[in-house]
């Protein structure tokens, strides 16, 4: 694993556990999923913070693909909501995230 992946416990257990391979089971789309997991949104300020982090860096879409795919063995796909790339996931991970983490 490489530096990257450091500290990321939340946003890697957003990503094993509600988006692996048959993700849509927890939800129709990323806000569902949180909509509808409140163990997502008791950590939504991590969450949130941990994608901006990721964002800061500015990975390019393969390292993220790296990260998401090969170590935590997602199987969310970024087009499948109309995304073009994992930084558009992060910045709407982001966004989504932030809804709950204010009233925390």
């Amino acid at each position: 694993m490489r530096n990257t992946e450091r500290k990321l416990d939340s946003l890697r257990h957003l990503f094993t556990h509600y988006l692996h391979q048959d993700w849509t089971i927890e939800g129709e789309s990323l806000s569902d999923i949180f909509e509808q997991r409140g163990a997502l949104q008791d950590v939504s300020k991590e969450i949130k913070q941990e994608a901006e982090s990721l964002l800061e860096e500015e990975h390019d879409n393969q390292h993220l693909d790296d990260i998401f795919f090969n170590h935590w063995s997602a199987g969310y796909e970024p087009e499948v909501e109309g995304y073009e790339n994992w930084s558009d996931v992060l910045r709407e991970i982001v966004r989504i995230s932030g809804r709950y983490s204010e009233n925390k």
